[in-house]
């Protein structure tokens, strides 16, 4: 990601690296919806929209004004637009009011500015009235060929193919083909003969026709093109049927997080819990953080754990109103101090010798934060539902119940049962792990407005209760749901950094929770697969890894977003966003963190290693 070098040029914004305009100052708003926003119609379920140069976000403005507009009930957008020039948010909202657009557009603006991004590589979700705005920052080529959509309708928007050849050049447009749905219509403002050739190699049917205010502008509609797909195994083949009900096992951040997200896909959502409350589990603790693992560069679990902390902030910003207060993370041993020396120059963190300031990370509620997205979800919640297993028939799922009635008629059936979830899945090679972790609470001793995490944590005084909570243990072998005293001792012994001779702590309580891992430290996402058919159909991996592989099978709509360990507040946000793109063929995340989460990706290993 680049920061954009603009100036202001007859009373337009201009690309210095581009010597070019990012937009037409005398007729500008006129020829977008000429060229782009008002060329098309709108699906009367889902239209998914690709750009190529977001810019300063006009085309998408436009396009949110007029589908609010003509919004019909259950009607749904995804924008995803790239763009690999930052332009800083106090400089978008000066380019708006030089144009004279700022007043007309304030609205939009100012919601999109409130939680604009950092200048970092990743895709962006913002939440607007049944638009899902995904803006993408990386160079177009490398990210389009991580994702997996199928756009209705390309804005093929960059600078001139004059001075940005590269937008418009084969591999961009293959790419462009790989991510679009047949049928799928270009819109762009250029005639160019590279741009004409590129499309119609990857099969689009290309026309010009009269241009705004010029001679002619290309439009192409995509006609196919078949690719050679080298890691089918982790595909999702698409429901075929229309999904309105669905069941999920667990009332955690897990379900939660998905309870609201499914509930903007205009789902009936069923939720059900063994304990007699919501947030019973590791979900349920006074108080938590929201941070991120500090790894080395090119990490990917450090790079994934990085994105879901972002995206759970800037989620918990826009939904919630959670206002990030800050947290300090410390290097307590000279790995982390190496991690740390590694990621200075990391936009998420601001690292001084040892410590590290992730300026987007809270203290939270949890039980609150779970509490208030089931309100937002209007989910049905079933508390005292032990569940004992499900039978799948006529395409729907009927799920058993230890003393209490059987419930029937979902069409998808969703694990997000915490720790409990190991007795419910079994499959040869994903193992999972029950961690126990005790939290400790005190009177309040220590006045800070960030939360500390070092060896343990220590969030900041919670004031509605009067007491601040430390933690937490990490024990696999020990099951004993029940406190014990060397637990609080070893939390204790662990902030002793923090503390000074005088400090005199005062233990009030503390709680035991459950936390899944698995092996590898990454969730596991995605929906149940076929062992058999994998182990039939790709057994041959440790010699064609590199070769075409067949789709998988369709299988039981059973989805799992589970193991999330101790950082569950950030990745469920993630998580709920994968299912959903799964279930209705959404725009979806980059393909090395999609695949890290699939829950085949362990039997994969193996079989690439030759396991028959």
């Amino acid at each position: 990601m680049k920061q954009a070098n603009i100036i202001i040029k007859e009373n337009s914004s201009f690309s210095l690296d581009f010597q070019d305009y990012y937009f037409n100052s005398n007729d500008g708003l006129n020829e977008s919806k000429f060229i782009y926003t008002q060329a098309f119609e709108f699906n009367t379920n889902q239209t998914i929209i690709a750009e190529l140069g977001f810019g300063i976000g006009l085309n998408f403005f436009l396009t949110l004004r007029r589908f609010l507009e003509q919004k019909q009930t259950n009607q749904k957008l995804f924008y995803v637009s790239f763009e690999n020039f930052y332009i800083e948010k106090e400089k978008l909202r000066q380019i708006y009011k030089n144009l004279g657009f700022y007043e007309e557009f304030k609205i939009e603006l100012e919601q999109f500015l409130a939680y604009y991004p950092p200048c970092k590589d990743g895709i962006y979700r913002f939440y607007f009235n049944g638009c899902f705005l995904d803006l993408v920052f990386g160079q177009a080529s490398e990210k389009l060929k991580q994702m997996n959509f199928q756009a209705d309708i390309w804005y093929l928007d960059g600078f001139a193919p004059s001075k940005n050849q590269d937008m418009f050049d084969e591999t961009i447009m293959q790419y462009v083909a790989k991510n679009s749905k047949i049928g799928a219509k270009i819109l762009t403002f250029s005639a160019a003969s590279l741009l004409k050739k590129s499309l119609e190699k990857y099969n689009f049917i290309v026309k010009k026709i009269k241009g705004f205010k010029k001679r002619e502008m290309i439009q192409a509609i995509f006609d196919g093109y078949e690719f050679d797909d080298t890691q089918a195994y982790f595909n999702t083949p698409s429901l075929d049927k229309k999904v309105k009900k669905i069941a999920i096992i667990g009332a955690g951040i897990a379900g939660a997080s998905l309870a609201y997200e499914l509930s903007l896909r205009n789902c009936e959502v069923d939720v059900f819990e063994k304990e007699d409350d919501i947030a019973k589990g590791a979900s349920g603790n006074i108080n938590g953080i929201l941070s991120s693992l500090i790894l080395k560069p090119n990490v990917l679990l450090g790079d994934f754990s990085q994105y879901a902390f972002i995206e759970a902030s800037r989620f918990y910003q826009q939904i919630l109103k959670l206002m990030p207060n800050g947290v300090y993370e410390f290097a307590h041993n000279d790995l982390m101090q190496e991690r740390f020396v590694s990621q200075k120059d990391n936009v998420l963190f601001y690292i001084e010798n040892n410590k590290a300031f992730l300026k987007d990370g809270m203290c939270i509620e949890p039980k609150e934060v779970v509490k208030k997205l089931f309100e937002k979800s209007n989910a049905r919640i079933f508390l005292n539902h032990e569940f004992v297993d499900y039978i799948y028939e006529n395409d729907q799922f009927i799920l058993n119940f230890k003393n209490t009635p059987i419930y029937a008629q979902y069409d998808v059936l969703i694990y997000a049962q915490g720790a409990d979830v190991k007795d419910f899945i079994d499959y040869s090679h994903l193992n999972l792990s029950k961690v126990r972790g005790q939290c400790t609470h005190l009177k309040p001793f220590l006045n800070t407005p960030y939360a500390l995490s070092s060896k343990a944590y220590i969030c900041p005084v919670n004031t509605r209760l009067d007491m601040q909570l430390i933690g937490a243990s990490y024990d696999r072998l020990n099951q004993n749901p029940q406190s014990q005293i060397e637990d609080d001792m070893q939390n204790l012994n662990n902030i002793k950094e923090f503390l000074n001779s005088k400090d005199d702590l005062k233990i009030i309580g503390s709680k035991v929770g459950f936390r899944s891992y698995s092996s590898d430290r990454f969730a596991i996402v995605g929906q149940a697969y076929d062992e058999q058919f994998y182990k039939k159909h790709y057994q041959a991996l440790l010699w064609q890894k590199n070769k075409k592989q067949i789709q998988p099978n369709a299988f039981v709509p059973l989805f799992f977003s589970i193991a999330h360990g101790s950082r569950a507040f950030a990745s469920s946000i993630i998580a709920s966003r994968v299912i959903c793109s799964l279930i209705f063929n959404e725009p979806r995340i980059e393909k090395d963190f999609l695949y890290a989460l699939h829950p085949a990706r362990f039997l994969i290993r193996k079989l690439k290693k030759g396991l028959r």
